[in-house]
């Protein structure tokens, strides 16, 4: 019904080799609204956590409403960081997300 993907961040930052990022997080539509999600999102927090990170990113489609809802309420928060990406024949604008992390 759903998995996680976690790993250290992608994208250089001056943070990179400390930061943990969350890659993937996808559940099945008919699975919404269950939990599902939120035991997904604090289980791949953790494996973040247990993998030595203090702090993680994420990086979501600006227009994603509904998955920004859920990041925010989860205690992640927008930090201002942009990028669009058209090496698929369209555009996908995504915003990044920051998370600092329960020490282990």
């Amino acid at each position: 019904m759903g998995f996680a993907m976690t790993g250290h961040e992608r994208q250089m930052s001056p943070l990179s080799g400390a930061r943990g990022e969350l890659w993937a997080i996808n559940i099945a539509p008919e699975a919404w609204g269950q939990g599902l999600g939120q035991l997904l999102l604090g289980a791949a927090e953790q494996a973040l956590s247990d993998a030595g990170h203090g702090e993680a990113v994420l990086w979501v489609v600006a227009a994603n409403t509904r998955a920004r809802r859920f990041y925010e309420r989860a205690g992640w928060y927008a930090d201002g960081a942009e990028k669009r990406d058209a090496t698929l024949g369209f555009e996908i604008h995504e915003v990044r997300y920051v998370r600092g992390l329960r020490p282990v």
